[in-house]
């Protein structure tokens, strides 16, 4: 479960839904056997956040909404947006369903090869970060 300041009425729900947009990521780069890049936007909650109507609706409810439908308190509802994208590359990483390869030096075919970014692969699809690591 994730670790915010802000007093949240429904926790569990938006943990769930966070969690089945990382098994559908999975799904999805498994079947197309995708490597993804975790500091572009393969892995970004706020681009989830923003194709994911339940989650929105999820975090709103945590929310008082003005007259024009807008949060009051805009502060608090950022704070859990910063906590929410930690958490999402986190639940990403520690899901049991992906390989996590940091950036750097990596041997591949006898050569050192160099990834500049954090990648992820459905776990025992790829040797290293790169697209001819695919385990055939």
């Amino acid at each position: 479960m994730f670790q915010t300041k802000i007093k949240l009425i429904n926790p569990g729900k938006i943990d769930a839904i966070l969690k089945e947009i990382v098994l559908k990521t999975f799904e999805e780069a498994l079947e197309e056997k995708l490597l993804l890049c975790m500091e572009c936007g393969d892995v970004d909650f706020y681009i989830a956040y923003s194709n994911n109507e339940e989650l929105q609706d999820a975090i709103n409810e945590n929310f008082e909404i003005d007259e024009c439908g807008e949060i009051m308190k805009i502060d608090e509802h950022q704070e859990l947006m910063d906590d929410l994208y930690d958490y999402f590359l986190i639940i990403h990483k520690e899901s049991d369903l992906f390989d996590f390869f940091p950036a750097g030096p990596y041997t591949h075919n006898g050569e050192i090869h160099e990834s500049d970014t954090d990648m992820l692969a459905p776990r025992g699809l790829y040797s290293a970060p790169f697209e001819d690591a695919i385990r055939e």
